[in-house]
């Protein structure tokens, strides 16, 4: 009985035995170990666990690239966020398994771009700059946002002009270890000694005719005047006959002639045809009250004579008076009429009535953001600027280099010389006036650009876990600066950035990089639909993938549709020339279409994909 018992004890503890070997000794087992370079913090050691030339090692390192190498190294071109996977095959098929996880690829500290900024005590459009490290292992390279830069750890810069600029200081260790970028806005305050206000009285036999005042009056000082119709002037006290009635944006510019400060200032006004019976109206934020947008002051200035006004606000009160101040409990748009009479004795000799609607400002503090994209016109430097500014109704100011300002909704310039230029968009709330926003862009005009190793091309993905939440990725190379704006009044230099929206709505999202020796620019843009259910709105067309990169003889492109429709293939250089285009009709479902490149040299080229409302643009290679 005694040996039978033993007999079955062992047995169990033999099986029991086998079991526990078994999972210990996993015959696929994928578990895997990193470790970080000493030297080289994008630089990082794999290694399976296992340890069997019976088995196969599959690596995939998350930027693209892999190995089949057991213990692998790799290096990542930028900081980051990654999924590494192992998936490891018995030879014999017997089985197979897959372990993930993420890393995180820090980008090397010892690149220090941190900055500070000091005004001068004797001109305020000058600026010292320092670069907190002070190492001569390490190189520095300034752009003051304005066009201009500077290769100095302490420079110090005059700006030409007043505003918002972005200045932005690029630290290289001389071996190519590390870089870094940090960039923040400054604003250069106008001296108050150059006063631009001015105010203009009305003719009282033309109506077309007005006479404008400098408020300033010294002689130490210049005066110039742009009446908005395409004429001018240098005196402190113009006066100008329009030769037709509409609204006009007129500007003033005061420059001290010792040029230690200049400032300009622009109103609209109205140039009304004579009429013996109209009404008509001016809206203005109320001077009397302030910035409170909910108060506006609305000016009489119908024509002929006017013995009585009545104002109907839209919100069920009335005023009977000509030059009223009301107070709007809301923000948002209004609609205001008047109705002017003139009556004498029991006689009603004229009546008359006007409506009107404008926005007394927004709640959101979205309602003025300014943003643009651009492109070159042709192989010249003509540039096309193209505004995607939200906000109304908006007052449009562009700068070039800090001159040649003009106010149209989009812009063209031409610029004379090669180099790097700053173009500004700023917009502003023309009821609101404290509503206002400003947005930069460096490019470099040819001269100096190296198209073939210039590319603003980004990629997105949206966070199924957060909603509203985003991953942008720069596909430039690591030795640009990048820089995002989100369209949302945000922005990052970071070449990958996750990002929330914090509301529903259409953004335009642009990228713009610039190389760190100032030698090449790009821009991409993309719009993007943000719902809180489903992040980017679905669309109906995806590119699912594009091979080989590097192309042979023919490039194959792989695309899901949700619906028939119309779709162009489109093969250009970077010059922009179209080398290939193929027009084709593909349907719903996945479709595989190929593209003939036999005749094509060795070089970087862009292949479009486009339908009707979508566009996909990739850089490939041959």
């Amino acid at each position: 009985m005694k040996t039978s018992l033993l007999k079955t004890t062992f047995l169990a503890l033999f099986i029991l035995s086998l079991g526990f070997t078994s999972k210990a000794q996993d015959p696929c087992n994928a578990n895997w170990t990193k470790t970080n370079s000493t030297d080289n913090a994008y630089k990082k050691f794999f290694s399976a666990n296992l340890n069997d030339t019976a088995y196969k090692y599959f690596w995939s390192f998350g930027d693209g690239s892999g190995s089949d190498n057991r213990t692998p190294n790799h290096t990542y071109l930028h900081g980051g966020k990654y999924l590494v996977c192992l998936t490891v095959v018995k030879k014999d098929s017997s089985c197979t398994q897959t372990k993930c996880d993420s890393i995180n690829v820090e980008i090397p500290t010892t690149c220090n771009a941190n900055w500070t900024k000091t005004n001068s005590s004797d001109n305020a459009l000058k600026k010292f700059f320092t670069a907190t490290l002070n190492d001569t292992a390490y190189r520095y390279f300034w752009s003051f946002g304005d066009g201009s830069g500077s290769d100095n750890r302490t420079p110090n810069h005059i700006y030409l002009h007043g505003g918002k600029y972005l200045v932005c200081l690029t630290v290289v260790k001389k071996d190519s270890s590390c870089t870094q970028t940090k960039c923040d806005s400054i604003n250069v305050e106008i001296p108050t000694t150059c006063n631009a206000n001015w105010t203009k009285t009305n003719s009282s036999d033309n109506a077309f005719k007005k006479f404008f005042t400098a408020t300033m009056n010294d002689t130490a000082y210049r005066y110039f005047w742009s009446f908005g119709d395409g004429s001018g002037s240098d005196n402190r006290t113009p006066n100008h006959t329009y030769l037709h009635g509409g609204k006009y944006l007129v500007c003033l510019t005061v420059v001290k002639k010792d040029s230690s400060c200049t400032q300009t200032k622009c109103d609209s006004i109205n140039i009304e045809t004579p009429n013996p019976c109209s009404a008509n109206f001016s809206i203005f934020k109320s001077d009397s009250i302030g910035s409170n947008p909910h108060y506006v002051r609305f000016a009489n200035t119908s024509s002929g004579t006017t013995t009585r006004c009545v104002y109907n606000f839209g919100d069920g009160t009335t005023s009977d008076n000509c030059n009223p101040i009301h107070n709007f409990t809301t923000l948002g748009s209004h609609t205001v009429c008047l109705t002017k009479y003139n009556i004498q004795g029991s006689d009603t000799l004229c009546r008359s009535t006007i409506c009107k609607t404008f926005s007394n400002g927004s709640s959101s503090s979205a309602a003025c953001l300014a943003n643009f994209s651009y492109e070159r016109i042709g192989t010249t430097n003509n540039y096309r600027f193209i505004n995607h500014s939200s906000g109304t109704p908006l007052v449009y100011t562009w700068l070039f280099d800090g001159a040649g300002a003009t106010h149209n909704t989009n812009a063209e310039h031409n610029f004379n010389s090669p180099g790097v230029h700053t173009i500004c968009l700023t917009v502003r709330n023309s009821v609101d006036t404290t509503c206002s926003n400003t947005y930069c862009v460096s490019i470099i005009t040819t001269g100096l650009v190296t198209q073939s190793t210039c590319g603003a091309d980004f990629e997105k993905s949206n966070d199924t876990n957060t909603p509203n939440t985003f991953m942008f990725s720069s596909l430039a190379s690591d030795n640009f600066s990048n820089n995002w704006n989100f369209g949302d009044g945000t922005y990052s230099s970071d070449a990958v950035v996750s990002h929330t929206f914090t509301t529903n709505g259409n953004y335009y999202v642009c990228l713009s990089v610039i190389s760190g020796t100032d030698s090449c620019s790009n821009m991409s843009c993309d719009s993007i639909s943000v719902t809180s259910a489903t992040g980017l709105v679905e669309k109906s067309l995806s590119v699912l993938s594009v091979y080989p990169n590097p192309m042979n003889e023919e490039l194959n492109i792989k695309l899901q549709s949700k619906e028939n429709q119309s779709c162009t293939i489109t093969l250009f250089n970077l010059s922009g020339q179209q080398l290939v285009s193929e027009n084709t009709l593909i349907t719903a479902g996945q479709n595989e279409l190929k593209l003939d490149v036999s005749n094509l040299s060795q070089g970087v080229y862009l292949i479009q994909v486009q339908t009707g409302s979508q566009t996909f643009i990739k850089k490939i290679i041959k």
